[in-house]
């Protein structure tokens, strides 16, 4: 019989996360579900998964914070013992901020970047070595339309997204020689809690100078709280399929939801933008 392949997923408590876990641990993956917090804030997530483990599910909850270096290094280490190797990582841990562009404070854009972007970087830099050293694996991310055209009153949301996913392109063309495919899924709307948990700008006194512009975040969260978007499973799905595809033919980015769909014209100028640049230049 073929070992069960090995699916790391961060931030995976709730929302995509959770439903990628689960949905990988449900078709002949052993998925490892990171998560912050485990024995407190998370514990009723992580006492779920004992009890799908328990019933042959093969899942199981790892402490995982991607804003911590000792977290990072310690989960992915974690895996690799119980596991033996990594097959596919999950970069999904997120958080969202909504408002006008001058009335964040630059902390407030350094913790949105410190998940999106810098912790992407640190379970990237942790994981890789193992997978590079089997020759084999996808690496893959969670973005959003936001990271590749500008989200209404969501402007450094976007701009974190867009820097992961250049940092995934990146990789795409630099893993490619150890057997290691890329994907970035690029969801619209998609029911989570994601509008729950969601900072609003943290400048209110600049907020109140821009007049009625300066309301527009809240009310345009609490309309994304009123919408209709697809189940999370469903999302969990596209991965999937995407991982029975061959290695080299699984497409960079996968766009899901009627609303995301929009931004194919601007992937397919964008690819073949770059497939000129590197022509061009090489690399």
């Amino acid at each position: 019989m073929m070992a069960k392949r090995v699916a790391l997923v961060t931030g995976a408590s709730t929302g995509i996360g959770r439903s990628v876990a689960e949905a990988l641990a449900r078709n002949g993956y052993v998925a490892f579900a990171g998560m912050r917090d485990p024995d407190g804030k998370n514990r009723a997530a992580r006492d779920e998964m004992a009890g799908s483990a328990a019933a042959g599910v093969p899942i199981e909850a790892v402490e995982l914070d991607v804003t911590d270096d000792a977290s990072v290094v310690a989960a992915v280490a974690t895996v690799v013992e119980k596991a033996g190797q990594i097959d596919v990582l999950l970069n999904n841990a997120g958080n969202s901020l909504a408002g006008l562009t001058e009335c964040s404070s630059v902390e407030q854009l350094r913790r949105l970047f410190e998940t999106h972007v810098f912790g992407t970087q640190r379970v990237c830099r942790a994981a890789l070595p193992h997978m590079r050293r089997r020759r084999t694996g996808v690496l893959a991310f969670t973005s959003s339309m936001g990271g590749r055209i500008v989200l209404p009153n969501a402007v450094h949301y976007s701009a974190a997204k867009a820097a992961m996913e250049m940092i995934a392109e990146g990789y795409k063309h630099e893993l490619a020689s150890f057997g290691i495919d890329v994907v970035i899924l690029e969801p619209g709307l998609v029911q989570t809690k994601i509008f729950d948990n969601i900072w609003l700008n943290d400048d209110e006194a600049r907020a109140a100078e821009y007049g009625a512009l300066g309301g527009l975040a809240l009310t345009g969260v609490e309309m994304a709280k009123a919408m209709t978007g697809p189940d999370p499973a469903e999302l969990a799905g596209v991965l999937l399929e995407l991982l029975k595809m061959p290695h080299g033919q699984r497409p960079l980015r996968t766009t899901f939801g009627m609303d995301a769909a929009a931004v194919g014209p601007v992937n397919v100028a964008a690819d073949e933008a770059t497939r000129a640049l590197r022509a061009m230049y090489g690399g």
